[in-house]
Formats: structure tokens, sequence, C-alpha cells
């Protein structure tokens, strides 16, 4: 039986905590629908990270990236973490994908303007009305790069 976004999206947030914390961060969930990260991870010498997460039972993750950050300067979260859950054989399998904000801007780029060279700004314009994703087989590469985040939160400790 497939689980409601609503539930996997929440199983995502908190699945994402309990990876950072297995990795020696403090993470919690943000909650309210005006909040303006999903997860804050913080290392022994208090440098916080803001995480974004995105939840999936299928192949495609919907990121809405251009579409939210137009451009550059306007905040937004130092990391991504796709969290992919499909029923298999033997149960549920669990992936997890972890980027940093420019990776998947040039990722999401390459999928909305392909083979074209584009400026974050021109990507921002042409998608504004679309709505972005991505699928497994554009970040495969980037699976279960926690490093990036435990990396980013101990740095200068």
């Amino acid at each position: 039986m497939p689980i409601d976004k609503y539930h996997l999206n929440l199983a995502g947030e908190y699945r994402v905590c309990a990876e950072l914390l297995k990795r020696e961060l403090f993470a919690t969930v943000t909650y309210g629908n005006k909040k303006g990260a999903d997860i804050y991870a913080i290392g022994s010498n208090r440098r916080a990270a803001v995480i974004e997460v995105k939840a999936s039972n299928s192949n495609r993750f919907v990121t809405s990236f251009y579409q939210k950050y137009k451009g550059l300067d306007l905040p937004h979260p130092d990391f991504w973490v796709l969290y992919s859950l499909r029923s298999d054989p033997d149960g549920l399998a669990e992936r997890f994908f972890v980027l940093a904000h420019e990776e998947l801007a040039l990722i999401q780029a390459e999928r909305n303007c392909p083979n074209e060279s584009v400026t974050y700004e021109q990507v921002a314009e042409r998608c504004a009305k679309g709505v972005d994703n991505v699928v497994i087989r554009n970040v495969e590469t980037h699976e279960d790069c926690w490093d990036k985040i435990t990396d980013y939160c101990h740095a200068g400790g």
C-alpha cells in the first residue's frame, strides 16, 4: 500500500534527521506551513546547515527549484536531500541523495535547458511557469554523500 504524500514527506524529514544524528550532528525538523527550511543540522562548533528534503515513492523528485529560488542572491538551503522510498520484494527500499544547493542548481539547469550555456537567471526566467523536477539518474552520483553536510557543519570547529 503506497504512503500518502503528507506522511511520505514527514517520513523523509524524520529519516534524514535520523541519518544526520547517527553522524553526530544535532538535527531537527522545523514545523509550520511558513517555514523556511525542513531541517536544521548543527555541528559541535554550532555551525548550522539549512536542509531541504524532497521525498518520493517514484523515480521523480519535484524540486520547484527555479520557481522558488529565482536568483543566486535569494535565501536558499545549503543542502538538499532527496529521499526515495520504494516498495521492493523484501519490503521497502530507501535511498538518499545529498546535494549542495549549487550542485542541484546545475543539475536542474541541465535538465531544463539541455546542452545550453545559460546563466542561473536565464534558467529561472525560462522556467518560471513550470514545475522543476529531477529523476534518480540525474542525481545518483550523489547517493549517500552525507560527508557534504557533516564536513560543512564541523568546519572551523
